[in-house]
């Protein structure tokens, strides 16, 4: 179950909203299955790490607050700090990226 969240998480943005929502509204069965393992904190940086919006990382922390997950709290903490790392780098260097994918004038040679 793991491996498939975390493989839907990877896969696109819709699959990384999906698998947040998935493990979500089956955290506590998750939660019951995982509890005290290493798993329970893969399953959760598989489901949150690629977020990049302080909306998310207020979410995650949100839920986390709710939903108790002791064995995965550095994890937690961990994916909070990943997700508004992530959001600091897209504000600083979005203009930046956009300007130069713009400036280039064909594909990339080899």
């Amino acid at each position: 179950t793991v491996s498939v969240i975390g493989g839907v998480a990877e896969g696109s943005k819709q699959g990384r909203k999906a698998a947040w929502k998935f493990v979500k509204d089956n955290w506590e069965e998750l939660h019951n299955r995982y509890q005290g393992g290493f798993l329970i904190s893969r399953l959760i940086k598989l489901s949150v790490d690629g977020f990049a919006n302080e909306k998310m990382a207020a979410e995650v922390k949100s839920f986390f607050e709710s939903h108790q997950a002791p064995a995965a709290e550095r994890t937690v903490q961990q994916c909070c700090e990943n997700i508004l790392l992530n959001a600091a780098w897209l504000k600083r260097d979005t203009d930046d990226i956009h300007q130069y994918l713009l400036q280039r004038k064909g594909p990339p040679t080899v």
